[in-house]
């Protein structure tokens, strides 16, 4: 395992370029194959298991050590696939289950065995990728709102985020070569242009959020320690504050989205889908319906929603709100175990950025930030395949990391 997570993660001078190395490789399959399934799909699938299986198999006492550090991290998915026992669908909660396992197992060798400066450059060129492939040849909705090579606008946009937000993080980072600062300004300008043309109002203002927090990070990193988490605390507390101010007043904030946006008076239905996320939660709320076992033809109440949405394929919709969604599949149980996973990401990547900063420390905080923020409009994770869910669980298993093997911040010397 590689075990240093400094902002270079081996401890050596950083290069203009990626040392090309069997890991390497078979990360950048596994990660492109993830960000491309839309276009792919089953083969994009069959890449990220075989790279990931190899990847596993090249180390295989390496990978009983991951399982040993790591294990809590896998209780998700054992949950989901325990749901099989109450679910009216357990060939697919078992299925899909298994599948988030899998995906969970490969993110984390993945994230274990790279340092994080090689994952962060690694993601950044499969992104880049993404974003090319979308301006060339990328697909537009009759409505003219871009879809790039995505089967979702939502999709699209997250996928740009990701891109302009590992982008930036190359960006900024002074200890960077010119070559990977000059390519985070062009990832960047190839990434915002196609956020606004996905017209994803929920992407949009998480960015803001998470820029934002960013740069109270970037604005601390010359403070001394003490100081740099009073400075934290304020943010915090000011951030949490606007979150309880926004609830109080979010009749009048709707009514200026609607204005600015067009966008009709639940908010593309959110509303109305969430009441009956509610209304389906009360009838199991601790353990759920079954992992994955709502969404499926001839459920009564899935069938109603999607009539009333006009959804003739019965596919690709959600409740578009993380927490309602899960607590329809897995219930407040599952609910429970997927802030053990989001929250943690959070506060150790804020630890890791303050004690070192640099690139990689800056992109997990930002990424654990933005699906904080969008899962209580969007379901960004915690589904097999999804290239979001590895990033997430990358940035907590970097965090995890950087807490062993990095000094107290309060330790550092002023």
């Amino acid at each position: 395992m590689n075990t240093a997570v400094q902002h270079r993660g081996d401890g050596t001078a950083s290069g203009s370029g990626i040392n090309i190395c069997p890991n390497t490789v078979l990360s950048f399959l596994i990660l492109t194959s993830l960000i491309f399934v839309s276009l792919f799909g089953r083969n994009s699938v069959l890449i990220f298991l075989g790279a990931g299986l190899v990847l596993l198999l090249r180390r295989p006492e390496m990978a009983k050590e991951e399982i040993r550090l790591f294990w809590w991290l896998y209780l998700l998915p054992v949950w989901c696939m325990v749901s099989l026992l109450w679910s009216d669908h357990p060939d697919l909660s078992l299925r899909h289950g298994l599948q988030l396992a899998i995906t969970f197992m490969i993110a984390i060798t993945v994230a274990s065995r790279l340092s994080p400066i090689v994952f962060l450059r690694v993601l950044f060129a499969a992104l880049m990728l993404a974003g090319l492939a979308s301006l060339a040849f990328g697909n537009v909705r009759e409505d003219g709102i871009w879809l790039g090579i995505f089967d979702s606008k939502n999709y699209y946009a997250f996928t740009m985020v990701a891109l302009v937000l590992s982008s930036l993080a190359l960006l900024i980072d002074r200890r960077e070569t010119l070559f990977w600062r000059l390519s985070g300004a062009t990832g960047t300008a190839l990434g915002l242009p196609q956020i606004v043309k996905a017209e994803s109002i929920g992407a949009v203002i998480a960015v803001i959020f998470v820029l934002s927090a960013a740069m109270v990070i970037l604005a601390t990193q010359a403070f001394a320690p003490a100081r740099r988490l009073k400075v934290l605390g304020i943010f915090t507390g000011l951030a949490l504050l606007s979150v309880l101010t926004s609830i109080y007043f979010m009749d009048q904030i709707l009514a200026i989205v609607i204005e600015l946006t067009g966008k009709d008076p639940s908010l593309t239905g959110r509303t109305d889908l969430w009441l009956y996320a509610t209304n389906e939660i009360a009838r199991n709320p601790l353990i759920g319906t079954g992992y994955r076992a709502f969404w499926v033809e001839g459920n009564p109440l899935a069938e109603q929603i999607w009539a009333e949405f006009y959804i003739a394929s019965k596919s690709g919709f959600n409740f578009h709100n993380m927490f309602l969604s899960n607590a329809v599949d897995v219930g407040l149980i599952g609910v429970a175990i997927s802030l053990s996973l989001l929250i943690p990401a959070f506060v150790l990547c804020i630890g890791w950025s303050l004690k070192v900063g640099g690139a990689p420390a800056l992109f997990c905080f930002m990424a654990a930030t933005f699906v904080i923020v969008l899962s209580m409009v969007e379901v960004p994770v915690f589904f097999e395949f999804n290239a979001l869910t590895v990033i997430v669980l990358a940035s907590l298993v970097y965090g995890l990391r950087a807490a062993r093997e990095l000094p107290p911040l309060l330790g550092q010397a002023a």
